[in-house]
């Protein structure tokens, strides 16, 4: 657990705008299997948004693609550096009961998420090392 969190983290990411609407979010999650999507502005992490944070919305799926991302975004983040270390990381998650955290460099640019997923991949993988097991 003391490899950096960028050896395991989720490179190939979906993001929106805090200019893009609560329907172009809810699009994304209904053909994915994740739950968070981080919000940029020019490749700087700015919130994120989460299927609850539409589900908490209470409104009308009809009134979606009026309402701006950045009105319900979640603002207010933990986040990790790639050189963190996964130990450290597991900790985080654990203790705040979040699915993933956004991975940032010193200058707020997005350059990965680490989630759960991520985690349990890495421990399966090694105590399994060379099962090729269809990991998606």
């Amino acid at each position: 657990m003391n490899e950096e969190v960028s050896t395991i983290m989720t490179k190939k990411l979906v993001t929106l705008s805090p200019d893009d609407t609560v329907m172009d979010a809810k699009l994304i999650f209904k053909d994915s299997f994740f739950h968070h999507i981080p919000i940029c502005r020019n490749g700087i992490l700015e919130g994120v948004v989460s299927t609850f944070d539409i589900l908490k919305l209470n409104k009308s799926p009809e009134t979606y693609d009026q309402i701006l991302i950045e009105e319900i975004m979640t603002r207010k983040l933990a986040v990790l550096n790639p050189t963190d270390k996964i130990g450290a990381a597991s900790i985080v998650l654990l203790q705040n009961h979040f699915n993933s955290i956004p991975v940032v460099d010193d200058n707020r640019k997005l350059v990965g998420l680490l989630t759960t997923f991520d985690l349990l991949k890495h421990h399966y993988n090694k105590e399994y090392p060379g099962d090729n097991f269809p990991f998606s």
